[in-house]
Formats: C-alpha cells, structure tokens, sequence
C-alpha cells in the first residue's frame, strides 16, 4: 500500500541502529549480510532487534554497506544517497524537553538524531526544512493535545502570534509548549490544555520577558 500524503515521517524510524541497520541491509537477507561481515544470522537478527554490535562489527557493516560510521552509529552523519533522499527531507532532532507543566530549564544542546519527514507532507504544508527543529515533551498540562514523551515538530520561522495556536515559548529561561491567546490589555494568556492546570498572564508591560521561539505543527506519539 502506498503511502499517504498524511503520512509525514519515515516509519522506520531512521534515528535508531535497528532501523539504520535495517536500511543498510536492504532486500538481501539477514543470511546474506551476516555473510558478507562475517557474523551468523542469529547475530544479525539480534542486532535489528536492539542489541548492539561490538565495534569491529560495526565497522564491517559501515564498510560493507558503504555509509560512513558516524551514521550507523548515530544517524547525524548523511544517509545513504538514494530514492531515500529524494523522498525524504532529514530534520534535526534535540535531546531537549519542553515543559508542557512546570517548566524545564533550556539549554543549547547539540544534534542528538535526525527525523526524516516526507518532503512532499512538508510542502503541502508550506513547511520549509531548514525552520524546522525536533524537541520532546516533558510534563502532562497540554494533555490530550501533548503527552509527556511525545516528539514535537516546532517551525522556528513562525513567530507571529496567533490565537489559539501551540507555541513553544521561552518565559523565565524555561521552555513550555502552550496555547497563546491575546488580551485587550495588550497582555498574553499562556493556556493549558490540561484544566487541572492554571492558565497564566503576561502583563503587557513584562512582554519582553517572552519570546516565541516557534509555532507547533506536528506532534509525534510513541505507544507504550
């Protein structure tokens, strides 16, 4: 069954080693690649299912598959060229939660993985790859919108106001992921989903304590 346009990311999921090695492996069979690096085919069948190669085996695959070991081992280097690329746009991921309760201190973090988006989701969106960043959900106050643990997909070149909409915003060095309404008074309402949960004031005048660092367009769920 083809995919959907609906259908926006790499069901694989390239930013694990399972999934890396799944791609490299191909059409062949597991025997026939646990040939080629010399391995048994149980070996091989142990390694898609998460338990991890030792270096030297590694570094067999790399080669033998021909992608670099930067990328087998993390997924940040280049993929294999390919129909893959063609089809898929790779957007930097965060090991960086955004708090959707009380608030999770915000840091500069490096590139942990990449998530690939089908490029043809992207452009009937109007989405452009390089605004694009990756972050996680941490706490339950966005609740059913955001579950804690859930992938969030942030256009940092969406910094506009817009009312209602899911922002994540920076107010007091913490990160949340919230839905912002204006006020007549020139203030900003920070909403939660989740009514267990008080929605907050900016004051019009404290405004500049608050920067948009990018609206919510897609959220990612993991099934436990």
């Amino acid at each position: 069954m083809a995919n959907r346009i609906d259908d926006p990311i790499l069901r694989e999921q390239i930013g694990s080693l399972p999934s890396r090695l799944q791609r490299v492996i191909g059409e062949q069979s597991n025997r026939q690649f646990a040939d080629k690096i010399g391995v048994s085919e149980t070996a091989v069948r142990g390694y898609l299912k998460g338990k991890p190669p030792k270096l030297p085996t590694l570094m067999k695959i790399a080669r033998v598959g021909g992608v670099s070991l930067d990328w087998l081992c993390t997924g940040i280097d280049a993929p294999p060229a390919g129909e893959f690329t063609d089809e898929y746009t790779l957007i930097d991921g965060y090991h960086a939660e955004v708090s959707t309760g009380h608030g999770a201190p915000w840091e500069e973090h490096p590139v942990t993985r990449r998530l690939a988006f089908r490029k043809k989701w992207l452009s009937v969106r109007n989405l452009q790859p390089e605004g694009l960043k990756v972050v996680f959900a941490k706490g339950d106050s966005m609740e059913p919108s955001i579950h804690s643990g859930d992938t969030i997909l942030v256009d940092t070149s969406v910094t506009d106001l817009s009312d209602g909409s899911i922002f994540v915003l920076s107010l007091g060095g913490d990160l949340y992921a919230k839905r912002l309404q204006r006020r007549f008074d020139g203030g900003v309402e920070i909403l939660s989903d989740n009514k267990e949960y008080k929605d907050q004031v900016v004051p019009a005048a404290e405004l500049d304590q608050l920067q948009i660092i990018g609206k919510v367009v897609w959220v990612g769920k993991d099934f436990h």
